[in-house]
């Protein structure tokens, strides 16, 4: 019987920096060197890159002013309202709605390029 040796982590395609309509379609939580973490994956809705998936992750603390309350403002295209600045909100809930996403090329610490969400944005109806 054969013993299969696979690389540790196969390559990845990546996405062209730019601008891309996009769909929230998970949203998980995780653990890594910088604590717990909510990771939102997104997959592009654009021809070119249509399915390929992209994730913008971020620190489960819900501030005014933070990285969690930006992205969730621009998933929702609105402020958050006191009461979810508050109370919080379920953003399982928020699976399925489109918005734009910016998409860089970046390098991890180990080296490795990957598509990195820069920035996510209401879309706007074209006139």
């Amino acid at each position: 019987m054969a013993t299969m040796l696979k690389p540790k982590s196969k390559a990845v395609d990546l996405v062209p920096d730019g601008n891309y309509k996009a769909e929230l379609s998970k949203v998980t939580q995780f653990t890594n060197a910088y604590g717990l973490r909510v990771g939102f994956e997104f997959t592009l809705l654009d021809n070119g890159v249509l399915g390929y998936k992209v994730l913008k992750s971020t620190s489960t603390q819900l501030s005014a002013t933070g990285n969690l309350a930006d992205t969730l403002r621009g998933i929702l295209g609105r402020e958050l309202t006191a009461d979810e600045l508050t109370n919080g909100m379920d953003v399982d809930a928020l699976v399925g709605t489109q918005c734009g996403v910016m998409v860089m090329q970046s390098r991890n610490k180990t080296g490795a390029v990957y598509s990195n969400v820069q920035r996510i944005f209401p879309l706007v109806a074209k006139k």
